[in-house]
């Protein structure tokens, strides 16, 4: 059953147009080469107001084929991996997506209390127009249980949801970068 199978499968890629084996064939790799630069806030401009997390005032991008990597005021580099798999270390993990041409870099940072895991959620959303760079900034808070084992409480989170924040006005802000001479 097999050979006459393989025989068929063989001969139909014989013939089969180069239109299908030039779609297979790898494209050049995107590397959102727009957002590359040093890029300044721009103080008139924006909207919103969130609680707790600091605005950088100067942001260098750099980009490469598998990764973005975001220097705020000269810090240490945040890196995101353009294949969506979390970075980061011990309660900080980061991830990102594409979405509608736009960089989704997310950044949740726990903290456990009282026997549940708090996670603040912050997604910047980096969408660039020739010498601007918008950033839609949204607050989220997860929280989850921890979960028992012998009794004690562990650091593993079971299920959770997301919670209203006390002001709903307090979770969402739109920044305006323009890019540096």
């Amino acid at each position: 059953m097999k050979g006459p199978r393989l025989r068929a499968l063989a001969i139909a890629l014989a013939f089969a147009p180069p239109a299908v084996y030039a779609q297979a064939e790898i494209r050049p790799a995107r590397e959102f080469t727009a957002f590359r630069g040093t890029w300044t806030l721009d103080e008139s401009a924006g909207r919103g107001n969130i609680a707790g997390p600091t605005v950088a005032h100067t942001l260098v991008i750099d980009t490469t084929a598998t990764e973005l990597r975001l220097t705020k005021d000269g810090a240490d580099p945040e890196v995101y991996r353009f294949d969506g798999e979390d970075t980061g270390e011990y309660d900080t993990h980061r991830s990102l997506a594409l979405v509608a041409d736009m960089l989704a870099a997310t950044t949740r940072r726990i903290r456990r209390d009282r026997g549940y895991a708090f996670t603040n959620v912050v997604t910047d959303a980096y969408a660039v127009n020739g010498d601007v760079l918008t950033v839609a900034r949204q607050l989220s808070v997860l929280v989850a249980p921890l979960t028992l084992k012998d009794g004690r409480v562990t650091d593993v989170a079971g299920a959770g949801h997301f919670v209203e924040l006390e002001n709903p006005n307090n979770n969402r802000q739109t920044l305006v970068y323009r890019r540096g001479k």
